[in-house]
């Protein structure tokens, strides 16, 4: 027997009945969540709300730099953010590099060159909540007081030390200056499938990278420039930037953007087979938050 809650979901019979005592509890103003093999099911919040399905969320989740101290400190926004099973509303934290410990980098000392990576983490009760850095993507060192953490992004400096600047929305991450200072190839000539690494600008936790592609080069009348662009092993090309030109010996270029899976260790492949220069930006990623 079946019985439906709210919109319309079904559920058994079973849990219609510890639900209706996490409501009480809820109403009572505790907090009682559900869960099943490992998977939670359904929290009520001392607000009396329930959340059906997957706990782990977050709405309107933004990390951005810092317009005060860009290059050191990021600031983190939600609406809502689920830790660990810890439901925290109006999140508006920050995370500084320069300083050590909640509100900081987790242990040692900033290097260069290097993707940190950024937590959000509170306590028991979700009353105590910041922003950390650490350079792990998965285990963190924890501050005294705080016992729960959830990764939410991820941020790199350059050879300064200064945080490249970024706006990230959930799970997507622009820079807000690519161009150039994102390039990973330039005038690249390989006729053939080449790699090349994105993991300067895309993190260990993507696999997935939006990029700008363009070829360019002289060549004679009718001649076709092209520059192929593919996840490492696949056949075909998930971007393609060409253009034929018009007239001979006049410098002719061909633009796209696009997105691109990427190896597991951020990689893609390459090839310009018509001759002319190939160019890859990276103008941003998707993150597995």
């Amino acid at each position: 027997m079946v019985k439906k809650l709210l919109d319309g979901a079904t559920i058994g019979t079973g849990i219609v009945s510890v639900l209706a005592v996490a409501i009480v509890i809820a109403w009572a103003g505790d907090v009682f969540t559900v869960d099943k093999d490992g998977v939670p099911k359904f929290a009520v919040s001392d607000a009396g709300k329930i959340t059906v399905g997957a706990t782990e969320s977050y709405v309107n989740l933004v990390i951005q730099n810092n317009s005060g101290a860009a290059n050191n400190k990021i600031d983190i926004t939600a609406d809502v953010l689920t830790v660990e099973g810890i439901r925290i509303e109006n999140v508006n934290v920050s995370a500084d590099i320069a300083a050590s410990g909640a509100g900081g980098l987790d242990t040692g000392s900033e290097s260069a060159n290097t993707w940190y990576y950024v937590w959000v983490i509170t306590n028991n009760t979700g009353a105590s909540t910041n922003g950390l850095l650490s350079t792990s993507s998965t285990s963190p060192t924890m501050p005294s007081g705080h016992t729960k953490r959830r990764r939410v992004g991820a941020v790199r400096n350059d050879g300064s030390s200064n945080f490249l600047r970024f706006v990230q929305e959930g799970n997507k991450c622009n820079f807000i200056t690519p161009g150039a200072t994102t390039r990973i190839l330039s005038n690249g000539t390989a006729a053939t499938a080449t790699l090349i690494s994105a993991s300067p600008f895309i993190p260990s936790t993507s696999y997935r990278g939006e990029f700008r592609v363009f070829v360019q080069g002289t060549a004679t009348a009718g001649t076709t420039l092209a520059l192929y662009v593919a996840k490492p092993g696949v056949s075909g090309s998930q971007i393609v930037a060409a253009t034929v030109t018009a007239v001979g010996s006049v410098g002719a270029r061909g633009d796209m953007v696009g997105v691109c899976e990427t190896s597991a260790s951020q990689g893609i492949e390459y090839s310009v087979p018509y001759g002319g220069g190939g160019y890859v930006d990276v103008l941003g990623y998707y993150d597995r938050i």
